[in-house]
């Protein structure tokens, strides 16, 4: 199924919108000191700011790993973005996982912090690739 222009806009500002909701959550949490959940949601801003970036490009994941490795196909590979965000990328995604399923280790607050600058970064890198801002 091929989206129409006006649906990949649509579907584009939606991913966005989801993504600004996790940024805005992840600092909620961060207030309160809920650091595992704070990195879940600075971790999914950034996976909708990626697929908002993929809706525009034709590009589909069907899993995290997968959108991993499109993004690092696509954007890092080629030069479009900057490599550094390639290894953010799947240092947030281990977070994340480890955040969300490890009973043993727990992430920081200076973890997210450490890594909170860098998903704005790169968040606001991909609104301005989509001319959304």
């Amino acid at each position: 199924m091929s989206l129409t222009n006006e649906d990949k806009h649509v579907l584009m500002q939606l991913h966005l919108d989801k993504c600004h909701a996790c940024l805005s959550d992840g600092e909620q949490l961060l207030e309160i000191d809920s650091i595992s959940a704070a990195a879940n949601r600075f971790y999914y801003a950034v996976f909708h700011a990626i697929h908002a970036l993929f809706v525009a490009n034709g590009i589909y994941s069907r899993s995290h790993h997968g959108t991993n490795a499109q993004f690092h196909q696509h954007f890092i590979k080629t030069g479009i973005i900057d490599p550094k965000y390639g290894h953010f990328i799947a240092v947030m995604e281990n977070m994340r996982e480890k955040a969300d399923y490890d009973v043993i280790y727990d992430v920081t607050r200076e973890d997210i912090e450490a890594l909170k600058p860098i998903a704005y970064e790169l968040v606001e890198q991909i609104e301005k690739m989509l001319n959304t801002k």
